[in-house]
């Protein structure tokens, strides 16, 4: 029984049991993280490694280097566009549908007399 216990000797095992579960529940939350932290590092470093060989890999068949993805843009070089986190629309292009739609409505409500001003 360790010195700095809150419990009676005798109650010890409460205690035992206690420190496995948390470090169980410790492992059951850091234990995938970093499986997938791992399998990323180990992916990205057979990328590259592959895009190294001789005559198979990626710079002998004239590709592009592998890079790391990108959460603000797309493989084509575009920004991203976060609908839900309020980065989807800026008004901008309804307003710009407003304007022509009103360019439009006047344009065809001006009549054009082509009979010469008589």
């Amino acid at each position: 029984m360790a010195w700095y216990s809150l419990l009676p000797a005798d109650l010890s095992y409460i205690e035992t049991w206690v420190v496995r579960i948390f470090i169980f529940l410790g492992f059951v939350c850091i234990f995938p993280w970093a499986t997938l932290l791992i399998f990323d590092i180990c992916l990205y470093v057979w990328r590259m490694v592959t895009y190294e060989f001789p005559v198979v890999g990626g710079r002998a068949r004239g590709k592009q280097r592998p890079r790391a993805p990108s959460l603000n843009e797309r493989p084509d070089g575009q920004p991203r566009v976060l609908v839900g986190l309020g980065g989807g629309s800026s008004g901008r292009e309804e307003k710009e549908w407003e304007v022509e739609e009103l360019k439009r409505r006047v344009v065809v409500g001006v009549g054009v007399d082509t009979t010469g001003g008589e």
